[in-house]
C-alpha cells in the first residue's frame, strides 16, 4: 500500500499565544511528508526538476478534531489517492500515541513545467497500490465569495521563498493568520489561483459566507493568488 508514517512533535513556535497550532505548521508537517514520500516513489523535486516539472498545490483542506499540543509525540500518515486527468490526490492523518483522531487534511496537486509555469498533463505515476481510503466523504469544495472589505497587504520576502522560486503555500496561511488575528481553527480550506514571486504585493479583502470567515489575496493588478474559507471554534 502507497503510506508512509511518520513520529512527529511540534515545536513552542507552532503555536500561538493561546496554545492553538498555526495553520502553517499543520500545512508545514504535511508538506514535508507529502515531499519525503514523493522522494521515496521517485517523483519527487530532485526526480521531477530533471525532466524540468515541479509540483505545486492547487488546494488543500484540513479539519482539527483535538487539542494538538508542543513537543508531544503524534502519528503523522499521508498517502496519495489515484490521479484523475492532471490532477493528484492526497491525504493526510495526525493520530496521538493512543490512536485518537487528531487531524485530517486532503491536498490536490499538479505538475508544472518549472520555466513556463504550465500545467502539464503526464503519464507519470506512483507505482504500486493505491487506497479508496478518504480523509473526507467529499472533496475539497468551491469557495463562495461574499461582499469583501479591505484587510490589510503583504509583500512577499525572500523568507517567503521556496526550492519552486514562488511563495511557499504555507506562508499564505501565516498571512491569514495575520488577517485574523486568530488561530482557532475548526476546519480550514485554500484554493490556490496564481503564484507570486518576490516582491510582489499581496492585497487581503475578508468577509462572511455561510457561517465561515472568508479571506481573499490578490495581486495589485486584481489577480486572485488565493481564497480561503476557515470555521473558527
Amino acid at each position: 500500500m502507497l503510506e508512509l508514517k511518520r513520529i512527529v512533535s511540534f515545536k513552542e513556535e507552532d503555536f500561538d499565544a493561546d496554545e492553538h497550532i498555526k495553520a502553517s505548521s499543520l500545512m508545514y508537517c504535511f508538506q514535508e511528508i507529502a515531499s519525503e514520500h514523493a522522494d521515496i516513489l521517485e517523483l519527487g523535486f530532485e526526480q521531477l526538476i530533471k525532466e524540468n516539472l515541479i509540483w505545486v498545490m492547487n488546494k488543500l483542506k484540513f479539519r482539527i478534531y483535538g487539542k494538538l499540543k508542543p513537543e508531544t509525540g503524534y502519528e503523522v500518515s499521508t498517502y496519495p489517492r489515484q490521479k484523475r486527468a492532471a490532477t493528484w490526490f492526497r491525504d493526510y492523518y495526525v493520530h496521538d500515541m493512543s490512536g485518537k483522531l487528531m487531524a485530517a487534511g486532503t491536498s490536490q496537486w499538479c505538475m508544472i513545467n518549472f520555466e513556463t509555469r504550465k500545467i502539464v498533463r503526464t503519464d507519470m505515476d506512483f507505482e504500486g497500490e493505491y487506497t479508496e481510503r478518504r480523509a473526507f466523504e467529499e472533496e475539497i469544495e468551491r469557495i463562495r465569495i461574499p461582499e469583501l472589505e479591505e484587510a490589510g497587504e503583504h509583500t512577499v520576502l525572500e523568507e517567503d521563498i521556496d526550492v519552486n522560486r514562488h511563495t511557499n503555500n504555507c506562508k499564505y496561511a501565516d498571512m491569514i493568520g495575520e488577517v485574523l488575528k486568530r488561530n482557532d481553527y475548526e476546519s480550514f480550506t485554500i484554493n490556490f489561483s496564481h503564484e507570486t514571486m518576490l516582491g510582489d504585493r499581496i492585497l487581503f479583502y475578508k468577509g462572511e459566507a455561510d457561517g465561515n470567515t472568508i479571506v481573499v489575496g490578490r495581486t495589485t493588478e486584481g489577480r486572485q493568488v488565493f481564497q480561503a474559507s476557515v470555521k473558527l471554534s
